[in-house]
């Protein structure tokens, strides 16, 4: 991380509790900035007794403008999911106090500790914290493309999932799509079996009204389509 030129090394601990107290400390330290907006969290899955999802949630009730990264050694769609779902029911949370009981805000990438070289997390930095988008390792994204070989989307299934993927909503969708009733509004009951279809085919699990599944589903729709911009030179 020090080779970088886009990050900074402010802090860091070897357990969840500890980077919990690192979070609160630094907030209080940068009272012009206490949401962290601007700042990067790299997270390891595995943190003894803890993970490093349950972590990412707890410290963004901390400070909502962190962007949290988790790295682990695999590949695996399950995780990805787990990643970016917002809907999250605690077990055992790792403070005694929360704000929001029960549900908390996805996280905003999955890297690979393999793949952890300068570069790569230039990379990171660059798509989640200055163009505050999602990051998901081009190597998960090919463990889901092989589970899909041999298979494909209808027309109407890829111009939906192209829409998604740039961001629109449901009514938005419908309007393009010319799903329209009677009185010319959108009608989005066939753009939501549409969707519905897309997450059965892209394996993607979870409550329909978890926006985590999009984000999850706009990347896998990249990925498939070739349409996904190719990461910095390791």
């Amino acid at each position: 991380m020090e080779e970088t030129t886009l990050l900074q090394i402010q802090g860091q601990s070897g357990d969840a509790q500890g980077a919990i107290t690192l979070i609160e400390q630094l907030c209080l330290q940068q009272a012009e900035n206490a949401a962290l907006s601007g700042w990067l969290v790299l997270s390891d899955l595995r943190l003894g007794s803890s993970n490093g999802v349950e972590l990412g949630r707890a410290l963004l009730e901390i400070a909502p403008g962190l962007r949290v990264v988790i790295y682990t050694q695999d590949p695996s769609w399950t995780l990805a999911a787990e990643v970016f779902r917002h809907e999250y029911t605690r077990r055992g949370t790792l403070r005694s106090r929360s704000r929001r009981a029960g549900k908390a805000s996805g996280l905003h990438g999955y890297a690979l500790f393999n793949n952890m070289e300068p570069d790569y997390l230039e990379h990171i930095a660059a798509e989640v914290v200055q163009r505050k988008e999602t990051f998901i390792d081009p190597e998960v994204l090919n463990y889901l493309l092989k589970r899909l070989r041999g298979l494909r989307l209808t027309p109407r299934q890829e111009e939906c999932a192209t829409l998604i993927a740039q961001g629109l909503s449901n009514d938005d969708i419908a309007l393009r799509m010319g799903f329209l009733n009677t009185k010319g509004a959108p009608n989005i009951g066939p753009v939501e079996n549409l969707v519905s279809e897309l997450y059965n085919f892209f394996s993607i699990e979870g409550a329909p009204s978890d926006p985590g599944r999009r984000v999850l589903l706009a990347h896998a729709y990249e990925a498939y389509a070739g349409l996904r911009r190719e990461p910095s030179p390791l």
